[in-house]
């Protein structure tokens, strides 16, 4: 439409230029002829020749003006056509930099200028006009729905997914477990003990074998933008899934494994939602299942609000935590069967702590720590219950960690804790309360771990781990201790694949039964995106 306007223009300008050439070069001769006439008859015509020489140079000088005024009006045309192109070149070279940007971005980083693309996506390239305002559709093409459908695929990148200053990082595994055992555990998939073979429960000598996929993980890790009205508070967060919690085989439940934000000022940093306990921080190698929980590994996950702070000490670092949780979260002890969980019922939330220091030693990239932790809950109940009738009862536990590097290919950790009433930290063989005497269960536990990384593609990990309560607070037929030797063994034949071999020889003793022993081989493979 533009350029058609020019050329008009143009057109105008030569043909009012030619009607004013030949009116120069015309009139003069008409001034010639009547000068001679004006020769010849000098007497008789002298006022016609000075009024038609007067009207000569008028209508010259009406020209010139009007020449004048169709080059200014070019002069103005062209610059603002000049000004229009100029428009049209940014915003095309504006649009292909940021899709060149947005097809070279990948999912971990797809944060950048949603904003600005939304608006920049709603312009047809080189044109001010909307998209919604397109000249409809000719006969026998697609309609303007169809049109508009593939536009917003065309247009659909992970800058309208999330919001500016935001990223998402994707994680986990795929995973399948085969398990093997010479006595039944509790549970084939997720043991936390080894049942009895007494003849008076009519059990007997008695193997399993299952298979499940169930520790298949998925997770996102995110990072937000700092809150400016948070004293520019950097904002993360994270949510981990995986299926370890019941269902049958083809109805397999989605188990949280953690769901939290978290606010970083530096060294300082606040923590809610559903994440790993305080107290007890380290885990062993083998069974992934449970974890040996019950089996002298304690701490497990639980919603909470948790304040850190890490400061660094010349090349060491302290850690000091401190979190307010929900008790009753693991074990969800209702002894008045009222509907109400005891944990809830004490109206306060229970209290967690660890202070920590490492520091790096004689071995490279690696660090020596060392960590106390405590745990102390309360439940209450409506009614007194148990036969002291009791209505109040405590949780408390204290626990040790370690990690102590011994030369760059081995390592050795562990943990060691005592306490009482400690069902729901995974603590007293699972055993909190003994119901007829009102008593806590007391206990004591821990376990030890040695790593060894035999070369880049093996490594195997022995140790030992026990749970002990304390016998005169067992009932009858209760745990009285509950303990394995393992070893576990780790295959990385290269990628993100791994092979898992784990051995354990578990052992469950009873107060007036027959203890449960059993030799327990774990195989999983594994695939980590």
């Amino acid at each position: 439409m533009k350029r058609t306007v020019c050329v008009v223009t143009i057109l105008f300008w030569i043909a009012a230029s030619a009607r004013t050439a030949a009116a120069q070069s015309g009139d003069p001769v008409q001034a010639k002829a009547s000068n001679a006439e004006a020769v010849h008859s000098t007497a008789s015509r002298p006022k016609e020749a000075v009024s038609e020489v007067e009207l000569l140079k008028h209508r010259i000088e009406e020209l010139e003006d009007q020449n004048r005024t169709m080059m200014q009006l070019l002069i103005d045309l062209k610059s603002k056509v000049e000004e229009s192109a100029n428009v049209a070149k940014t915003s095309n070279t504006r649009m292909n930099s940021m899709d060149a940007t947005n097809l070279d971005r990948s999912p971990k980083s797809a944060v950048a200028k949603a904003d600005t693309l939304a608006s920049s996506s709603q312009l047809s390239a080189g044109s001010a006009k909307p998209v919604e305002q397109r000249r409809p559709a000719p006969a026998g093409s697609r309609s303007s729905s169809e049109a508009d459908s593939s536009v917003q695929q065309d247009q659909l990148r992970w800058t309208n997914l999330i919001s500016e200053g935001n990223t998402l990082k994707f994680y986990g595994f795929l995973r399948l477990d085969l398990d093997f055992d010479s006595q039944r555990p509790n549970n084939g998939q997720a043991p936390l003990f080894i049942t009895s073979p007494d003849p008076v429960l009519g059990q007997g000598d008695a193997g399993s074998f299952s298979m499940h996929p169930r520790l298949s993980r998925f997770g996102v890790d995110y990072t937000g933008k700092p809150i400016s009205g948070l004293y520019d508070g950097k904002v993360a967060g994270k949510l981990e899934l995986d299926f370890e919690n019941g269902g049958s085989e083809s109805r397999q439940i989605i188990r949280i494994r953690q769901a939290y934000l978290r606010v970083n000022w530096g060294q300082f940093s606040v923590l809610g939602g559903q994440a790993w306990d305080v107290v007890s921080p380290l885990l062993p190698t083998v069974n992934n299942d449970t974890a040996m929980w019950n089996a002298g590994n304690i701490g497990d996950r639980r919603p909470q609000f948790r304040v850190a702070y890490e400061p660094k000490s010349g090349k060491g670092q302290w850690s000091l935590v401190g979190a307010a949780g929900l008790t009753g979260a693991i074990d969800a002890v209702d002894l008045d069967a009222n509907g109400f969980r005891d944990g809830e019922e004490s109206k306060r939330p229970d209290a967690q702590a660890r202070i920590g220091y490492s520091h790096p030693l004689w071995v490279k990239d690696q660090s020596v720590s060392f960590g106390v932790s405590g745990f102390y809950g309360w439940l209450n109940t409506t009614r007194p219950v148990t036969g002291a009738n009791r209505r109040s009862f405590r949780s408390q536990v204290v626990n040790v960690d370690y990690t102590l590097p011994l030369a760059s290919r081995v390592s050795l950790r562990g943990e060691g804790w005592w306490g009482r009433n400690m069902s729901d930290t995974r603590g007293g063989a699972g055993q909190g309360i003994k119901f007829l005497t009102g008593t806590e269960i007391r206990g004591r536990g821990g376990w030890s771990e040695l790593s060894v990384k035999a070369s880049r593609y093996y490594s195997f990990h022995p140790g030992f781990t026990t749970d002990d309560p304390f016998d005169p607070d067992i009932p009858a037929t209760g745990r009285t201790r509950n303990e394995a030797f393992y070893l576990g063994n780790r295959i990385s034949p290269g990628g993100s694949f791994l092979i898992g071999v784990d051995y354990l020889r578990w052992k469950t003793s009873y107060k007036g039964l027959t203890r449960g022993l059993d030799n327990r081989v774990n195989v999983f493979l594994q695939y980590s995106y």
